[in-house]
C-alpha cells in the first residue's frame, strides 16, 4: 500500500494544565472556541452526530464547525449541502445540553452517561458565541493510503483508499482525475471505481484533496496511463 503524508514531522509537547493539581477536574474556558468544543462533541455526540448524521442524527453533524471551499477546497464537495454542521446548530446544541427539571439534559440521551459539568459549561458558553478560532496546537493535515493503484487502465479505474487523520479527527476528501471526482464524506476505507471508458488516451494525474475542517492538503497520487 502506498502512503501519502506531509513532508514534515510535527513535534508534540504535552504540558500539564496550569494551576491544576493532581486529580483536579478540568475547568471550562471563559471564552471557548471550536478547538475546545470539538473534543467534547467528538467523544459524546459522534455516535449519532458524526458521519452517519443524515441517518442517525436528523441531519445534525457535529464533527465539523463548518465546511467551506475557502477552508477545504474541493474536499468541501464531499459534504451534503443539507447537512447541518455545528456552527449552524449552536442554538440547538445549547438547548439540548441545558439541564431539565429532572436534573438531566436531553443530550446525550439516556442511558448514555451525562456530560460532566465543565463539558456542559464549555458547550453553553461556546453556543452563546460560536467562534471557530484557531486550530488546536500542532494540528496536522489528513493523510491518505492508496492500495492497488494501477499504472495503466482501459475502461475502469479501481483501487482502495483509506482516509485518516493523525490527530484522530474526522476528515473528508475528493479524489480527482480527468474532471471527475470520487467524494469521501468521512474517514475510513473506500473501494474506488471510476468509469474511464470515455476518457481520452494519454496520461492523467490522480489527486487527493483532503480536509479536517481546519486546513486542506493536496496530494499528487501519480500518473495514470489511459490506453484504449
Amino acid at each position: 500500500m502506498m502512503r501519502w503524508r506531509p513532508l514534515f514531522r510535527w513535534l508534540l509537547a504535552v504540558a500539564p494544565l496550569a494551576g491544576a493539581g493532581c486529580g483536579a477536574a478540568p475547568v471550562a474556558p471563559t471564552r471557548p472556541t471550536w478547538a475546545d468544543v470539538q473534543p467534547i462533541v467528538q467523544g459524546d455526540c459522534s455516535g449519532c452526530h458524526g458521519s452517519t448524521a443524515d441517518a442517525t442524527g436528523a441531519g445534525f453533524r457535529f464533527d465539523f464547525y463548518d465546511m467551506t471551499a475557502t477552508t477545504c477546497g474541493d474536499a468541501a464537495r464531499a459534504m451534503r449541502s443539507s447537512t447541518i454542521l455545528a456552527a449552524s446548530a449552536a442554538p440547538a446544541i445549547a438547548t439540548d445540553v441545558t439541564l431539565g427539571s429532572n436534573g438531566r439534559s436531553k443530550m446525550p440521551p439516556y442511558p448514555g452517561a451525562p456530560l460532566a459539568g465543565w463539558e456542559r459549561d464549555t458547550l453553553l458558553r461556546w453556543a452563546a458565541q460560536p467562534v471557530k478560532g484557531p486550530p488546536p496546537d500542532g494540528n496536522r493535515p489528513p493523510v491518505i493510503d492508496v492500495g492497488q493503484l494501477p499504472f495503466m487502465i482501459d475502461k475502469q479505474l479501481t483501487f482502495t483508499a483509506v482516509l485518516s487523520d493523525p490527530d484522530g479527527q474526522e476528515a473528508v476528501g475528493a479524489l480527482e482525475i480527468n474532471g471527475m471526482a470520487f467524494l469521501m464524506n468521512r474517514s475510513g476505507s473506500f473501494a474506488v471505481n471510476m468509469d474511464a471508458s470515455q476518457w481520452p488516451s494519454g496520461t492523467q494525474h490522480l489527486q487527493a484533496i483532503l480536509c479536517d475542517g481546519w486546513t486542506s492538503v493536496t496530494y499528487d497520487l501519480g500518473p495514470i496511463q489511459i490506453q484504449h
